[in-house]
């Protein structure tokens, strides 16, 4: 007679092959693969007054052009260290992963515990795919206890100035007191014995010893350098149509793009919006040939669009702005493209509806 289970062996070589082939799945894969911004290490230990480097690493992306990167750390505990003494102003030092073709932002303010810096590549360059350092920060321990380094924001843009998505890991560093040696007794050194009847000597109260403590100064708190936007004369303004780029834009007025972009307070100059109004500054420059934008005024009369200009100051917020104005700061907003009501920057021209 037949048998009823002839397969029942090749059943279970079969499911001995699928748990060796998933077993064979690399560990992770699927997972985390997106891009990310980390600080690397992730954790590191230092002693008061030593130094320690991280990196701001950028992992796994692709066509990147433009990097933003705002972080925070415990400016009780540590202080960064000036990687470019001979500029005003604190510093971190650009990383190999982009060239530093434009350097929107870099600077640190020491006494509230912020690092904001932003450059961006410029043709010829092409953009950068996969992993690489895009920064890196020194920092020096003033206090002991620890202290995270955490990400405030980010934004990574590609050749065209689209922003991508990107995951962040902060870290920590982690300060120590000093260890204070310990004195050993030296061999053979007989230990002097008081003798009986000999009153000990008695420190007098209200004499204390005064016995300096290694690597305990206090440093000078760096005064933090608010960028003020130059003092050029305005040609006129130009509201940003759909596809138009600074470049472009630079061509038609005969102006260099990179100009515009610090004169309106681009961090990056491959992001623009449709509908941002830029100022545009009297700095001639002659660019190579390429698109060249409609010319949107011949004088400086502003377009209807926005009844006023308005140039934003240091420590101005869009709430005070507003009610010079008797604007809704929304209103505002909306009318420059600004995502977080929060954040507006010095040199900044704003459009006022």
């Amino acid at each position: 007679m037949k048998k009823q289970f002839p397969t029942l062996p090749h059943c279970r070589i079969g499911l001995a092959l699928l748990v060796a082939l998933l077993l064979s799945v690399p560990v992770g894969y699927g997972l985390a693969q997106g891009t990310m911004v980390v600080v690397d290490p992730p954790s590191s230990e230092i002693t008061v007054g030593a130094m320690t480097t991280v990196n701001i690493r950028v992992e796994n992306v692709t066509d990147l052009y433009g990097a933003e990167v705002h972080l925070t750390f415990d400016p009780a505990l540590l202080e960064v260290i000036d990687a470019d003494p001979g500029t005003a102003g604190v510093q971190i030092e650009p990383g190999p992963l982009l060239s530093p073709d434009f350097t929107a932002q870099n600077a640190v303010d020491q006494a509230a515990g912020k690092i904001d810096f932003a450059i961006a590549q410029m043709p010829p360059h092409d953009p950068v795919s996969g992993s690489g350092v895009l920064a890196i920060v020194t920092f020096q321990g003033k206090a002991a206890g620890t202290s995270a380094i955490d990400f405030a924001n980010v934004i990574l843009s590609d050749r065209d100035g689209q922003p991508f998505s990107a995951g962040t890991q902060g870290g920590s560093i982690t300060v120590t007191s000093e260890e204070t040696p310990t004195a050993t007794p030296t061999p053979g050194t007989p230990t002097p014995t008081p003798t009986p009847g000999t009153p000990t000597p008695t420190p007098t109260p209200g004499t204390p010893t005064l016995t300096p403590t290694p690597g305990t100064s206090t440093p000078t708190p760096t005064p933090s350098v608010t960028s003020t936007p130059p003092s050029w004369s305005i040609l006129g303004y130009h509201t940003v149509q759909p596809e138009e780029t600074l470049y472009c834009i630079g061509r038609a007025y005969g102006v260099d793009p990179y100009a515009i972009a610090i004169q309106n307070g681009i961090l990056n100059p491959n992001l623009i919006h449709p509908g941002q109004v830029l100022a545009i500054p009297d700095v001639p420059r002659l660019l190579p040939p390429g698109p060249v934008c409609p010319r949107q005024f011949d004088g400086v009369t502003p377009p209807p669009v926005c009844r006023w200009y308005h140039t934003v100051a240091p420590g101005e917020n869009l709430y005070r702005i507003s009610l010079h104005y008797g604007v809704s700061m929304w209103a505002i907003a909306e009318a420059n493209y600004i995502l977080n009501l929060n954040y507006i920057r010095a040199g900044q021209v704003l459009c006022i509806p």
